[in-house]
């Protein structure tokens, strides 16, 4: 299998730059969901009807008789708070605010805080206007400081009015002694008794009187306001700041959980770890995901050094053919519509050939971009009318320019609603292996074109392309399913960026209905169609001479019989193990056929 670094490397510093492209790709997601939460968030605050607020602070002070005597007496606060917000306070203030609404309406109105390490109270009152948040909240601090002087001063009254009972009983009590005093004989028990209770009564008279005179004298101070309430300038809601800053945090969340939900959905392909991990097809190359151009890069380009290690890979991993003197066959299949297999085919063929390697590129794709991507111009010879059997498969091919060792076969007018032959694909790819040493295979999605799943069984190898976000892995698992059905030997995918359209020329218009047949050509030139023969093993393992070099019956071992005579003398080939040829006839008829006109394929007998 391929060397595992030719693949990106899963590691975990790499998870924070899989969510960041996550978010780069849902940016618009993200972008709208802000914007209508910033809209919402404006829209709460036009609806929303202006309310002003208005707040006065007050000092509490402790109240009690004994408290003046204790510096560090303190109030509880919180226990305050909630009394101002109480139904007697509020019915107090609105007294002092003659307003009609009720105690319970006016006390939701009303909040109050209690600032750290203080002693005291901010009583803020919420209105429809100015005027009213100012004279409620001064209202409510008013009623409560009332209520609490009213209070004490209720105790204290209670306490004094308890004092001066007793004060009037030891009095009474007292003026009893002093009787009994005046009664009694000198000297006598009864008056030394007597005078033992006046002195007790006398005693406490003075405690009474000694607390009953701090109560007299006490002036009663539950607090003061500080800070009274002042007429507001501006309404403080709706906030319209926190709520645009409240919406757009609404948005962003939601719109990431819809990015995170589409993009859960989203099967199609954008790094490479997708195909291994959702398909379980070995990566064998992703490939930088800059968009480069639709042409053979140079060998210093970055693509074409990571397409020449895949190659090296390639010809370690992919075996020898079992049938000697054979160039390898290797297919290539697009994963979803689009020129990113053509794109790889001729990179990969152009890194075969830098090597000096006889090279064979063809394609079965009727809209391939190949022609336009390697340079070579369209002509009279491509691979329809080889499959019409007006040329022969090696005059077809076309030289790629600046890389002598590689061939094109262009698709010409394929029809791409008639299934091509594949006995004659077979065929030829027969007779390049002959010749070439290594024969690419360009072909369309195999739930498109039956073709690749035909071809797909008798090739070395076949290798899945997909595009970075238009692959989807459904597509690819499809199309591993086609192949596994005829033991096709898939041994990885490639990962290309994201590809231009096919330029307009490559799409080339229908040919006439009635397009004549092509006249034969004089013999091909040396620089169009010149393939240098490779050099066959011999069976004692010294190299033989070159294939090409066979001019009797017998044709040179891995050329197939007939190969280099005219279309009408050549005999077909005969079926192998490994690559069967034409042996069941058929008819191909492309788009620029006539109605009444067709070609026969070979049916393979000997008709010398």
């Amino acid at each position: 299998m391929p060397s595992p670094h030719l693949a990106e490397s899963d590691s975990d510093g790499l998870a924070l730059m899989a969510y960041l492209g996550w978010l780069r790709r849902r940016w618009w997601i993200l972008l709208l969901a802000a914007a209508l939460g910033l809209a919402g968030g404006l829209a709460v605050s036009q609806l929303q009807d202006a309310r002003y607020t208005s707040t006065t602070s007050l000092l509490v002070r402790p109240l009690g008789s004994g408290n003046e005597n204790n510096a560090n007496a303190k109030v509880n606060l919180d226990t305050e708070a909630q009394v101002i917000r109480s139904l007697v306070v509020a019915e107090r203030a609105k007294t002092l605010m003659k307003s009609g609404a009720g105690a319970d309406e006016l006390v939701k109105a009303v909040t109050v805080s209690v600032p750290p390490n203080s002693q005291v109270l901010q009583v803020a009152y919420e209105a429809d206007s100015p005027t009213q948040a100012q004279s409620g909240s001064h209202a409510f601090a008013q009623a409560y400081l009332d209520l609490r002087k009213a209070t004490a001063q209720k105790t204290l009254d209670n306490e004094t009015a308890a004092l001066q009972q007793q004060i009037a009983e030891v009095n009474k009590q007292l003026s009893a002694v002093a009787g009994r005093i005046a009664a009694a004989p000198a000297n006598s028990p009864q008056r030394e008794r007597a005078e033992a209770d006046r002195s007790v009564y006398t005693n406490q008279l003075s405690s009474l009187n000694n607390r009953l005179s701090p109560l007299i004298s006490t002036d009663l101070d539950p607090g003061e306001i500080i800070s009274d309430a002042r007429l507001p300038d501006h309404p403080s809601s709706p906030n319209r700041t926190l709520n645009l800053a409240s919406g757009m945090g609404a948005g962003l969340l939601l719109g990431i959980v819809l990015a995170l939900v589409l993009d859960r959905l989203d099967n199609r392909v954008r790094r490479g770890r997708d195909i291994s991990d959702r398909v379980g097809l070995p990566l064998l190359l992703e490939l930088p995901a800059r968009t480069p151009s639709l042409s053979v890069l140079p060998a210093s380009h970055k693509i074409s050094r990571e397409l020449g290690r895949l190659r090296n890979v390639l010809l370690t991993a992919v075996p020898e053919p079992a049938q000697g003197g054979r160039g390898r066959q290797l297919l290539l299949c697009d994963g979803s519509a689009g020129t990113a297999a053509g794109f790889v085919a001729a990179n990969l063929a152009a890194a075969y050939a830098r090597t000096g390697q006889q090279v064979a590129l063809i394609t079965t794709k009727p809209d391939s971009a190949l022609g336009s991507i390697t340079g070579v111009a369209e002509g009279r010879h491509n691979l329809a009318s080889v499959l019409r059997r007006d040329v022969p498969a090696l005059k077809a091919l076309a030289p790629v320019p600046g890389l002598g060792q590689l061939r094109v076969l262009v698709p010409g007018d394929l029809d791409a609603e008639v299934e091509l032959p594949v006995s004659g694909l077979l065929e030829v790819l027969h007779e390049l292996s002959a010749r070439f040493d290594h024969v690419l295979v360009e072909t369309a999605q195999p739930t498109i074109a039956v073709e690749a799943q035909a071809l797909g069984r008798y090739a070395d190898a076949v290798i899945v392309v997909a595009e970075t976000g238009r692959t989807r892995s459904v597509e690819i698992t499809a199309a591993l399913q086609q192949f596994e059905q005829v033991n096709a030997p898939v041994i990885g995918a490639v990962l290309a960026p994201r590809m231009p359209a096919a330029p307009a020329a490559a799409a080339r218009p229908a040919a006439p209905t009635n397009r004549p047949k092509p006249r034969p050509t004089p013999g091909p030139s040396a620089e169009s169609t010149m393939v240098l023969p490779r050099m066959q093993p011999s069976a004692s393992g010294a190299s033989a001479k070159p294939s090409g070099q066979g001019a009797g019956p017998n044709p040179a071992p891995g050329k197939p019989a007939g190969a280099g005579m005219p279309p009408a003398q050549r005999k077909p080939a005969a079926p192998g193990n490994s690559m069967p040829v034409n042996g069941g006839g058929g008819t191909y008829r492309s788009r620029g056929d006539g109605e009444g006109r067709s070609y026969a394929l070979d049916s393979g007998e000997d008709l010398g």
